[in-house]
């Protein structure tokens, strides 16, 4: 019978709100979802200006995490925290890693030495040297059957070498005895050897610079000065890096190269290590971390969040596209602080150019800077902003 009596009560009351002759505005509540959130709708202009809900947001805010799987070694701080940039913050373990640096640092140091300068040094010596024996092949093998002067003296010189040749020969044979007991022949036989070993010398001259060498003799020893010449940059380039001297920007080089590829393992093996230690980009607060000693983390995965609490600004989450080009940088803004029931007044900085979608609808990000931060104002609080449109 009670729950009879309620019924007509209620029907009884929308009887009477349908009956009423003046219209009424009847505000449509926000639609609760099954998880008791809101859809929130985006705020409308007004004749004020246009208005719009936010968020306090911190000017840095870092979401750390390890590129490599790991065990925790060492935690240094705990949420709330004040860290400076540069503090190490979570190790793991880097037993290997630390192997690895101290290995390339080992070569390193080697092909750096004083002894390997020193080496270095000898081998463009040596280098030169080759380099003017080719290009002296090379210069009589042009001179060949070009230069009359050069032919001209070593025919004159091969007349007297044959005429010294002859007159040793002429001695030897006159002189009595054997050369193997006799001094007297075994004088002569000297001279004889003598000019014999003079008279193919003078020959050889003679042939060398009146004889026309072949494309193929040409070739080689052109290629042989090319190849010393190469070698005797690779050689200086080698002494140049390792005294610290200015490098072209293309060399070449096995030296060179064995040295440069010693310091990117350096390089490398100093990331890997530097890839064990989460270390603060920037001052600020911890917010948020999960690691304890002997975790296993794995990559990717965040364990620790870092806030500039000191520095904040504010971010629109629904200024709708109709409202968004009345909105410009510079212009004035009062912000209305909720949790703190302040008004600050604040100045457009930033716009987004890209949209954001709120409950199907397009809307942009606007940021905020405050004239002034109040007392307590916190990362995630919301507020409402009122831009002034009339400038």
């Amino acid at each position: 019978m009670k729950t009879k009596v309620f019924l007509h009560f209620i029907l009884a009351l929308v009887l009477v709100a349908c009956g009423g002759g003046a219209k009424t505005t009847i505000s449509i509540p926000t639609v609760m979802l099954g998880n008791n959130a809101s859809t929130p709708v985006p705020n409308a202009s007004t004749e004020s200006g246009v208005t719009a809900s936010g968020i306090v947001v911190a000017d840095q805010q870092a979401e750390m995490a390890f590129k490599y799987s790991g065990n925790v070694s060492l935690v240094n701080v705990a949420v709330g925290d004040q860290v400076l940039p540069g503090q190490v913050l979570v190790q793991l373990e880097d037993a290997t890693q630390q192997i690895q640096f101290d290995q390339a640092n080992l070569v390193l140091h080697e092909l750096t030495s004083p002894a390997a300068l020193a080496a270095a040094q000898q081998t463009v010596a040596r280098a030169q040297l080759d380099l003017y024996h080719a290009q002296v092949a090379l210069n009589d093998l042009a001179a060949q059957n070009n230069n009359q002067g050069l032919i001209s003296n070593a025919q004159a010189g091969l007349l007297l070498a044959q005429e010294s040749l002859d007159a040793a020969q002429s001695n030897y044979d006159e002189t009595p005895g054997k050369k193997e007991i006799d001094p007297p022949k075994a004088f002569a036989y000297q001279r004889l050897y003598t000019a014999q070993q003079s008279y193919n010398h003078v020959l050889y001259i003679y042939n060398l610079y009146s004889g026309k060498p072949n494309q193929s003799t040409v070739d080689e020893a052109t290629a042989k000065v090319a190849l010393a010449k190469a070698n005797l940059e690779e050689a200086q380039t080698l002494v140049t890096a390792l005294t610290g001297g200015n490098l072209p920007d293309s060399v070449t080089g096995t030296g060179y190269a064995r040295l440069m590829q010693a310091k990117l393992d350096i390089q490398t093996a100093q990331t890997n290590l530097d890839a064990a230690r989460l270390v603060a980009p920037f001052p600020g607060e911890v917010v948020f971390i999960t690691a304890s000693n002997g975790d296993f983390i794995s990559p990717g995965k965040v364990i620790l969040v870092i806030s500039d609490v000191k520095h904040l600004h504010i971010e629109t989450t629904d200024l709708s596209e109709l409202d968004v080009p009345k909105v410009k940088a510079g212009q004035k803004a009062t912000v209305s602080i909720k949790a703190l029931n302040q008004d600050v007044a604040g100045k457009v900085t930033a716009i987004s150019s890209l949209s954001d979608t709120l409950g199907g609808d397009v809307v942009y990000k606007a940021t905020i800077t405050l004239n002034e931060l109040p007392f307590n104002l916190r990362a995630g609080m919301s507020v409402d902003v009122q831009f002034d449109t009339s400038q």
